[in-house]
């Protein structure tokens, strides 16, 4: 007769898993929070002081007096991006949802909400003019806006359904997606730092760019993916590649935002700042 003992779990691992984790939301929400304090500073700054066009110092063609639309679409999703970066590290805590639930779900509302939104800018953004890197990123940056759109419905529908474990694996996956816009910006600075702008062209179709039409996004999952099974106790071994390659990520997240900090965001902050009290 086959056995229905519980696998053995070890108590080392776990504790390991939980706060390699609870390291990277962290460090995860101290670079968003920098990230969307920059976002406010340089963009709305500028947007303030009468200067939009600026945007494009930031990304190429963001602004353009002939296209409204597209401005307006690209406007919510940084405006709608910002909110999912500081709410995305409280909706995983743990603590959060057991003292107050209530929180909890009226926080998930307004997130699932913001990145349907952002998800719709993105893709609007896409339909009205493209992007300037050219099918390749429009069609990378496309699926993208659809799989956050399809993981915010799931990670509502199954909480509505109170399926909460599958609903937390969706979430998760959402978060994933949701900060892959600011990874997006992350990773080139990091890749700046160390490979200067080698695979890199102005309008965004190197050999670098190209990987990264897909590269900010797609490895996210595969890491959600991997602390989703661990979560599930699918043995020591993973839970420790797991704690290892979360630690990895939060070394790599700390030395990128040092470098995005003090070489792009904060001169593009002041920036933002002059042209708004100018």
């Amino acid at each position: 007769m086959a056995s229905t003992a519980e696998p053995f779990r070890d108590p080392l691992a776990d504790r390991a898993l939980r706060w390699s984790a609870t390291l990277l939301v962290a460090m995860s929400w101290i670079s968003a929070g920098l990230f969307g304090a920059y976002i406010l500073a340089f963009f709305g700054g500028m947007a303030v002081g009468g200067t939009p066009g600026r945007w494009n110092q930031s990304l190429p063609r963001l602004h353009e007096a002939a296209t409204p639309g597209a401005t307006l679409a690209i406007g919510a999703h940084f405006v709608t991006g910002g909110i999912l970066l500081l709410l995305g590290p409280i909706q995983l805590i743990g603590g959060v949802r057991r003292r107050w639930p209530a929180v909890h779900r009226w926080c998930g509302r307004l997130y699932v909400g913001a990145a349907a939104l952002a998800g719709f800018g993105g893709l609007g953004f896409i339909l009205a003019k493209g992007t300037i890197g050219g099918p390749a990123m429009s069609l990378g940056f496309g699926l993208y806006g659809a799989s956050m759109m399809a993981c915010a419905w799931l990670a509502f529908a199954n909480a509505r359904a109170r399926r909460f474990e599958v609903h937390r694996a969706w979430a998760i996956r959402l978060f994933a997606l949701a900060i892959g816009s600011w990874l997006y910006r992350m990773e080139y600075g990091f890749w700046f730092l160390t490979m200067g702008k080698w695979g890199h062209t102005n309008d965004f179709r190197g050999g670098f760019d190209l990987v990264m039409d897909v590269f900010f996004y797609l490895p996210n999952l595969a890491v959600a993916e991997m602390f989703i099974r661990a979560r599930r106790g699918m043995g020591g071994a993973l839970r420790w590649t797991a704690s290892g390659t979360l630690l990895a990520t939060s070394a790599l997240l700390a030395l990128a935002t040092w470098y995005a900090v003090f070489h792009l965001w904060l001169p593009s902050a002041l920036d933002g700042v002059a042209a708004a009290t100018g």
